[in-house]
């Protein structure tokens, strides 16, 4: 493995990247009515970050990137609350940037400004009006469901994170927010919500999810949730091209059946026809013992029935999984945080045989777990606070296959094989991520971050991180 000059190191170390520490502190200025009832309130970031990439047989990458961020929220009388942001920033690299024709199946729309600059901004808005017995909500933002701290393999939300098979120019490897309107009903320790949004995936050709949820607030702090997703929309492949007799050529528009509350997806899809990627999944939280949480998410994809949901007999049985630990401790003026988390997604998960309609992405981007499918991770890690600073210590084990039916895009034809087979040998890399972060905090505006990650097994590296910011 190669090495930096230590001066370039130190360099590194003195700027960066430092995106997970931005919303430590709400909107600094802040306008508001005599009454005290309405406000709004306005937080600017800046930070200035650089990235050193380097496996072996591949040239060493050097990214840096300028962000400027304005987040906004408020309140407007006792009901109406809203929460805002808007992110312009620019990347400069040493590799070579391509194009972006702004077809969502490339990914978030970047505008590049030379072979090895580009710009690109994101808004995000969420907006919730409270009834007396029902909360409204809509924006454009992004959409969470799970308890999963590591990979939340039902929706992700705006997580994100480095993983070596992304280090490449040609995308941004960045999950999209999407337009939704919603609406939330709570009864005790009982709530329902449910969402309708608009996914992108080719560009005029309409692409929808459903989501809804149940959960219930059980005695000695359990927490269970029950959920469906439901997604479709115009088909995307050429007439012809995708042999399944359900999968040529056809227009998709939104069906409002589907924002009716109370109804499970899996009657209402029959309805119209049972043509639309339906999915069930399960999320428990047991927080019994005091600073402990056990928790678990599954995602149930096409499935026969529950019992045949380790038969690998059927490619069709599609499961995903992610369960864990997480314990919160003080000792003394220390904050002690451990996690420890097993992710495991079965073949064909998030793909769909009627193609890029109604597969699990919205602008090229996995909805559930960044991984995609017929993959595995086993994460842990280790977070000691101590006044203004943060250090962190994680250990990572990832295997991805790449053989048919590991993509989100993939397609099974009625000539593919019926079986599956987790992680095959010949086809699947593995690597060891190790890392190491320090985040340091002097005031409430100033913060300063640096990471070091080492690679083995298939991929053979390291890359550093650092970052440097201010907000007001």
């Amino acid at each position: 493995m190669k090495f930096l000059p230590f001066w370039f190191v130190f360099l590194l170390f003195c700027f960066g990247y430092g995106y997970a520490h931005l919303e430590r502190e709400q909107g600094h200025f802040r306008i508001a009515d005599s009454s005290g009832l309405s406000f709004i309130a306005f937080r600017v970031t800046a930070y200035d970050s650089v990235s050193v990439t380097s496996f072996e047989n591949a040239d060493t990458h050097v990214d840096n990137e300028f962000v400027g961020r304005l987040r906004y929220l408020g309140k407007l009388g006792s009901d109406f609350t809203f929460n805002g942001l808007i992110q312009v920033a620019n990347d400069k690299t040493n590799r070579d940037i391509p194009p972006h024709f702004y077809d969502p199946y490339d990914g978030f729309p970047y505008n590049r400004q030379s072979g090895s600059n580009r710009t690109w901004d994101i808004f995000r808005l969420s907006m919730k009006y409270d009834l007396p017995f029902v909360s409204l909500m809509a924006g454009i933002d992004y959409l969470q469901v799970g308890v999963a701290k590591r990979n939340h393999v039902i929706l992700r939300g705006d997580e994100s994170r480095f993983r070596p098979w992304q280090d490449s120019s040609f995308r941004l490897q960045i999950p999209a927010p999407t337009p939704y309107f919603g609406y939330e009903f709570k009864v005790g320790p009982l709530s329902y919500s449910q969402y309708a949004a608009k996914l992108y995936h080719e560009k005029d050709l309409g692409k929808y999810m459903h989501t809804h949820r149940l959960e219930f607030d059980l005695p000695f702090d359990i927490q269970f949730g029950l959920s469906e997703v439901i997604l479709y929309g115009s088909t995307t492949e050429p007439a012809g091209s995708n042999l399944n007799h359900d999968g040529d050529s056809t227009g998709r528009e939104f069906e409002w059946s589907y924002v009716i509350p109370f109804i499970p997806y899996a009657f209402e899809e029959h309805f119209h026809g049972d043509k639309d990627n339906n999915a069930l999944a399960f999320d428990l939280s047991v927080k019994t013992l005091r600073n402990w949480e056990f928790y678990g998410e599954l995602l149930w994809d096409d499935m026969k029935s529950p019992t045949d949901m380790f038969d690998d007999s059927w490619w069709g049985n599609k499961w995903a999984s992610s369960v864990g630990v997480l314990t919160k401790q003080r000792l003394g003026n220390f904050f002690l945080t451990w996690n420890l988390e097993y992710t495991r997604i079965e073949p064909w998960v998030y793909s769909h045989h009627k193609g890029s309609g109604y597969n699990y992405t919205s602008y090229g981007e996995g909805l559930g777990s960044d991984l995609g499918p017929n993959a595995s991770e086993i994460y842990s890690s280790l977070l000691l606070e101590w006044k203004i600073l943060a250090f962190k210590l994680h250990a990572s084990s990832v295997a991805k296959d790449s053989a048919f039916g590991s993509s989100f895009f993939d397609i099974h034809m009625p000539d593919s094989p019926i079986d599956k087979e987790f992680l095959n040998d010949l086809t699947t890399k593995k690597y060891l991520e190790l890392g190491v972060e320090l985040s340091v905090f002097p005031t409430s505006f100033l913060w300063a971050r640096m990471a070091a990650m080492l690679y083995r097994k298939d991929y053979e590296g390291y890359r550093l991180e650092a970052s440097a910011g201010l907000s007001w």
